[in-house]
């Protein structure tokens, strides 16, 4: 059953298979060397995880909005403020 919620995305299965790359690079950064090499090198560090264009011009533009529209869940999201040009959408 699919639901509606206005203003929202839903993030359930579809959402989660369609973010598992994002998410999982999101969750690499718990770890600071993982943050480091993301700072050193973000396209390269995108391109290990195989993030899709949509989710690369999210994560370069720091646009949490377009990163949960692309599958992105705000759990792992979180650990995404790595630096200082992370804003709100």
């Amino acid at each position: 059953m699919s639901q509606t919620i206005p203003g929202t995305t839903l993030f359930d299965g579809a959402m989660a298979r369609k973010g598992y790359a994002l998410n999982k690079m999101c969750f690499s950064f718990n770890d600071a060397a993982n943050r480091d090499a993301f700072l050193r090198d973000e396209e390269g560090y995108c391109a290990r995880y195989r993030l899709t264009p949509e989710q690369r011009e999210a994560v370069r533009a720091r646009n949490v909005l377009a990163m949960i529209a692309a599958g992105g869940n705000v759990y792992y999201l979180w650990t995404c403020r790595i630096s200082g040009r992370s804003r709100r959408a």
